[in-house]
């Protein structure tokens, strides 16, 4: 692991979790509009990373509907594009959002998809 993964790691409040979901982003209508689809790359209680053909611009607000393999009702919350990288070799977008708006009922599923555990806890029992 290079230097700035282990920095990034220790920045992290939540454990991330490789689940694969379909994404559908609303850009906020005040923003530059559409629809903008792609699938999640990792996922915690407080971001995800999703693929996707369109670049969103870095501070863009977003409403994220998220549709995992547990055939429940899409995960609803909003955030906020905290970073985006072209991938070139695949013609791709890879953007990082940060939640700002989640329910009670939806951080509880986001904990029974993958049981996240924040990074600060101890690992001694």
């Amino acid at each position: 692991m290079s230097e700035r993964q282990s920095a990034m790691m220790e920045n992290r409040r939540f454990k991330r979790s490789a689940i694969e979901c379909y994404a559908q982003l609303q850009l906020s209508p005040h923003q530059y509009g559409g629809v903008n689809h792609g699938l999640s790359q990792d996922l915690s209680e407080g971001g995800v990373k999703i693929r996707t053909y369109s670049q969103l611009p870095v501070d863009s607000s977003v409403v994220i509907h998220l549709g995992c393999s547990d055939n429940s009702e899409p995960l609803t919350m909003s955030g906020s594009v905290v970073w985006a990288s072209r991938d070139d070799r695949q013609e791709q977008w890879v953007i990082g959002i940060a939640f700002t708006d989640i329910n009670d009922g939806t951080r509880q599923r986001l904990q029974q998809i993958h049981a996240p555990v924040s990074i600060n806890q101890d690992d001694e029992d």
